[in-house]
């Protein structure tokens, strides 16, 4: 594995800085000090503040010699013949992976000069919103796939109905009539209720035993995110799960209701897209369960 794309010491010229593109250095620099390069963290470790750096900077400089950069990180050309092109990647006295490339105090292989990802309290970095949405389409595929068959007696009635319907338009328009029969909304209003409630029975069944065991749905696994409670890790609690999920599903809830329906897809609609401009990245049933999507499994709770 080879360092990640981004700004770095240039290994012709230790003044400016040149951009790895993960295979070779191209042809774009940059100059390596602006008239902001004390308040700057540009080329610093991850998590690595100015102040921090500058101490470094000062307090090893003299013992390091001319072979060290100038802001206290290890130049490119110091570490050729060590495995990676180009040199090691820019760092000091930080933990390595199995590749050889420094961790950050979370065990996260820094990006470059990337912003800082948002995290929970001790460390773990936060879903993006899109893998969020991938994962919930999963799971509601896995899920209409389950309920098909116990909701398979409503539904058939409704294509029953319909089908009837048809028929009734069929020969009114082979007769001649100009007079269209009036859609059966009554008939089918207790078909696709029930059919509705044995959904959204699975969908809440579905979600709690999966996050309370694992602490992911399928399709959360499929995608490589779970959920934790924000300040402790490993699968949420029952209690927890059973809020998240009310708050989740309430929309679905209130939608089978005929006068307020657009009300819970409304609902439906700000939930899902709160994490957007969230600073914490957590959606309504997420603040109310006090939980968060992060990336990566959860650990299994200790006996």
């Amino acid at each position: 594995m080879t360092q990640p794309s981004g700004w770095y010491e240039d290994p012709q010229d230790p003044s400016q800085l040149r951009y790895w593109d993960g295979v070779v250095w191209s042809s774009h620099v940059s100059p390596k000090i602006s008239p902001t390069a004390q308040q700057s963290t540009i080329g610093m470790p991850y998590g690595v503040t100015p102040a921090a750096a500058r101490a470094h900077s000062d307090g090893t400089q003299g013992a390091q010699g001319p072979a060290a950069a100038k802001d206290g990180f290890t130049s490119p050309q110091q570490g050729q013949g060590q495995g990676q092109p180009g040199g090691r990647w820019p760092g000091y006295g930080q933990a390595q992976d199995q590749y050889g490339q420094p961790q950050d105090q979370h065990g996260q292989v820094p990006q470059g000069w990337q912003s800082h990802p948002a995290t929970t309290p001790d460390g773990v970095v936060l879903s993006g919103w899109w893998k969020r949405v991938l994962a919930r389409i999963l799971d509601n595929i896995i899920v209409s796939i389950v309920a098909l068959p116990l909701a398979f007696s409503p539904l058939r009635k409704v294509f029953d109905v319909f089908g009837a319907y048809w028929q009734e338009v069929l020969r009114a328009a082979q007769s001649g009539s100009s007079a269209i029969p009036e859609p059966p909304s009554t008939e089918l209003l207790a078909p696709l209720l029930l059919a509705s409630v044995i959904v959204l029975a699975v969908q809440v069944v579905y979600t709690v035993a999966f996050l309370t065991m694992k602490g992911a749905t399928p399709g959360k696994m499929v995608v490589g995110i779970s959920v934790r409670l924000r300040d402790k890790p490993g699968p949420p609690p029952l209690v927890a799960v059973l809020k998240r999920t009310g708050v989740q599903e309430v929309g679905s809830m209130v939608g089978l209701v005929r006068v307020v329906g657009s009300l819970g897809t409304l609902f439906t609609l700000m939930d899902s897209l709160w994490p957007l401009w969230d600073t914490k990245k957590q959606a309504i049933h997420d603040k109310v369960a006090a939980t968060n999507v992060v990336v990566g499994p959860q650990p299994k709770r200790r006996p």
